[in-house]
């Protein structure tokens, strides 16, 4: 589970502001987990302790932003189909930076939307 170090309240969409819960728990459909969370606007995050993970972070959050619909994940195309950002945490400043300017080691905060056109598709 995430450190409490990082404040439940400090931690908002970068998609809508909306304050959101530290990342808890969240079980895969294959039997893995991962740490992340859901705001109210339809954008999912994943947390990546430090930083190296990134590539299963990201194959975690499209997992989760697709409720385990594989066949829909692998459809999707980044910037087109969905918006991605990562924000990097610096603890020592306890605020959020852009992964340019990120230390090694540092935990990473990967947070995807689906497009409005995405969204659509579900409910045809």
């Amino acid at each position: 589970m995430i450190s409490r170090t990082i404040d439940d309240n400090l931690l908002n969409c970068p998609f809508c502001r909306r304050p959101l819960e530290a990342p808890g728990e969240i079980k895969a459909r294959f039997g893995s987990s991962f740490e992340g969370g859901r705001c109210e606007c339809g954008a999912v995050f994943v947390y990546d302790r430090d930083g190296h993970s990134l590539g299963d972070a990201y194959v975690d959050a499209l997992g989760f932003l697709c409720d385990d619909d594989w066949e829909r994940v692998w459809s999707l195309s980044p910037d087109e189909d969905y918006e991605v950002l990562e924000l990097a945490y610096d603890s020592r400043r306890r605020k959020f930076g852009n992964e340019r300017r990120r230390m090694a080691n540092s935990p990473v905060f990967l947070f995807l939307r689906l497009k409005e056109k995405g969204a659509a598709a579900d409910h045809e």
